[in-house]
């Protein structure tokens, strides 16, 4: 587990809004996103903001949204380079 950033806040559409730390900026839209006590919370939506400071929009697997605001959260580094979930979704056939 590596550390994405901290919680921002809530958007009004529902998405946690992250701000990424300095260190780790590499991170990609669909990987998932955990808490401290490694819970799944959701996953990256987009990445937004300057290329040098950037924020992620969560959507969020999670029904509390209370008392999150400032708490740190982590990416696996496995699952973002994961080849069986690419593979899986580029067979794609037409059928006649």
């Amino acid at each position: 587990m590596e550390l994405l950033g901290e919680i921002l806040h809530f958007s009004k559409s529902g998405r946690i809004i992250i701000k990424i730390d300095k260190n780790n900026i590499n991170h990609k839209p669909g990987s998932q996103v955990y808490n401290e006590g490694e819970k799944k919370i959701g996953k990256i939506a987009e990445l937004i903001g300057p290329v040098n400071s950037p924020y992620a929009s969560i959507l969020p697997f999670i029904q509390s949204k209370n008392k999150m605001a400032g708490s740190k959260v982590y990416t696996a580094a496995y699952l973002k380079n994961s080849k069986t979930s690419r593979s899986k979704r580029s067979i794609r056939r037409n059928k006649k």
